[in-house]
């Protein structure tokens, strides 16, 4: 996957010489989260290093190529390295069978994983735990086949069979909360999440996990915490800027309120307007790169802005003031009738113009207004 001197990030993560800034950040994004979670879920330290090694390489990538100037500079030394002949290279040799004379149904099962047949794997799996009923990593990996699968009760046996043997796999645990959430038991979801981080404290995957499990919890305050922790291990991760972004696109949601009428959230007070604008500007501080999100705070945005500019608008208790104005305009002209018409027009204006937030308020019914302020809620 690289020239002599120069690493091919191109061809080492697939990324086309004309793909964009943005098509070659997803991309490495996929890549990082399949490395970070290989190398909290190896099982020896030799296949860590190694995963952990190309989390590195991804994050060199990332510098080298989503940086205009840095990657112009990057593909004059990888094309000067090219002119150079490549060294030969030792011959890859394949994993060796345990005691030589073994089939390796655990390598073999890792390569179907990879190739994307499952059922193969499966099979590879079930003689690996039958020749061998104590290796906890091989019933690790069918469990997590047979939630890949959608067989979740089977996948929960075998990671349990693989926790009485190693009941330190943070990654073990991760799988069993994953499978819970599968089937929608969020609480005990995040428990096992939570036990994940105190075996492996400071992983990014197990710090994903635990926010993910606060998310689909829906304690929001609490999932961006831990969003934030794993964004200052993972500045580049994508899909973590996404999900920190959309919980602040919930703030701003649950400061506005949705009309009875028109059915669109609108913005009644100017302290919801400030807080709908301090959760926008939060929300695009870490850069969302789903365009379908940055256009829903972009449109919250301009929702609470518009909110507090004034205007003038009609309004009911006007006719307090515009009947007496009409009575006193029909009766003999007399020197101060003029005048009171004129105070009149002026507390009519004086009574329509007001920002937008306030004409919207007294158009809301009163319980609306009443009501405490909900939690956070998906939208």
């Amino acid at each position: 996957m690289t020239t002599t001197d120069v690493p091919d990030y191109y061809a080492e993560f697939g990324i086309g010489t004309g793909d964009s800034a943005e098509e070659i950040g997803r991309k490495l994004d996929r890549e990082h989260r399949s490395w970070a979670g290989k190398a909290s879920k190896a099982p020896t330290a030799d296949k860590r290093r190694e995963a952990e090694d190309k989390v590195r390489r991804v994050l060199e990538a990332r510098k080298a190529l989503t940086d205009p100037s840095a990657r112009a500079l990057y593909d004059q030394r990888l094309a000067r390295s090219r002119k150079k002949k490549p060294e030969d290279r030792e011959p890859r040799t394949g994993r060796p069978a345990p005691g030589g004379t073994v089939r390796d149904w655990v390598g073999i099962a890792e390569r179907n994983i990879e190739e994307g047949d499952l059922r193969a794997a499966e099979y590879e799996l079930r003689q690996a735990v039958h020749h061998d009923d104590r290796n906890a990593y091989a019933w690790r990996l069918l469990g997590a086949v047979h939630q890949d699968l959608g067989a979740y009760q089977d996948a929960l046996q075998e990671h349990r069979r693989a926790l009485q043997l190693n009941p330190d796999d943070a990654a073990n645990h991760i799988q069993i909360g994953n499978v819970h959430t599968a089937l929608g038991d969020h609480h005990t979801a995040l428990t096992w999440y939570i036990k994940a981080d105190e075996l492996s404290p400071g992983d990014l995957a197990t710090e994903l996990a635990v926010g993910d499990g606060l998310y689909a919890s829906s304690r929001f305050d609490e999932a961006l915490s831990w969003y934030e922790k794993a964004l200052a291990h993972s500045p580049g991760h994508t899909g973590l800027r996404d999900q920190i972004s959309r919980i602040w696109s919930l703030r701003a949601e649950s400061a506005m309120i949705t009309h009875p009428v028109s059915r669109r959230l609108v913005v009644a007070s100017e302290e919801a307007a400030r807080r709908v604008l301090h959760c926008v500007d939060q929300g695009l501080a870490v850069r969302p790169a789903d365009p379908d999100l940055v256009g829903r705070l972009e449109f919250y945005q301009g929702l609470a802005a518009e909110s507090l500019g004034k205007t003038w608008r009609w309004h009911a208790r006007m006719l307090w003031v515009v009947v007496p104005a009409v009575v006193l305009l029909l009766t003999p002209v007399k020197s101060y009738v003029v005048f009171v018409v004129i105070a009149a027009l002026a507390l009519i204006a004086w009574i329509g113009f007001r920002p937008r937030w306030w004409h919207t308020r007294v158009s809301l019914p009163r319980h609306l207004l009443n009501q405490p302020q909900h939690s956070w809620s998906r939208a």
